[in-house]
């Protein structure tokens, strides 16, 4: 699959993913090089592909029994051009950049029970940086 584009949604099956003991899957949205954001649905892809347009930013959100209240959170991060690591988003928060011309690089994800946050969480850090 090109770069420039992310599938949208993944079931996470518990009996082979994480290890989560409960059902559930993982969406997305990505906010594309002059298109801004982009929803995935259904497995549908989030971003272009052909066109030559940078990722910046994804926001991602668990569906299913893994977002109820008492169950997880997901947690990621952009190392974006120029900026390196960003800070931690969670649950459909945006993380990268937008308006700044910036790619995403790599995106770090962690699915962990509601309430812990990842090592080395510093709530000062911004997670997307804006025009």
């Amino acid at each position: 699959m090109p770069p420039e584009a992310i599938n949208g949604d993944y079931p996470l099956d518990r009996s082979t993913h994480s290890g989560l003991p409960v059902a559930g899957g993982v969406s997305y949205e990505v906010h594309a090089q002059r298109n801004g954001w982009m929803p995935a649905a259904d497995g549908a892809l989030a971003g272009t592909t052909g066109e030559a347009k940078r990722l910046e930013a994804v926001k991602i959100s668990l569906t299913g029994d893994a977002a109820r209240d008492d169950g997880y959170s997901v947690w990621y991060r952009v190392h974006s051009q120029t900026y390196g690591w960003l800070g931690w988003a969670h649950d459909s928060e945006p993380a990268g950049t937008t308006g700044l011309s910036r790619r995403a690089e790599a995106i770090d994800v962690q699915v962990l029970p509601q309430g812990q946050v990842p090592r080395g969480y510093d709530a000062s850090k911004a997670a997307c940086v804006s025009r």
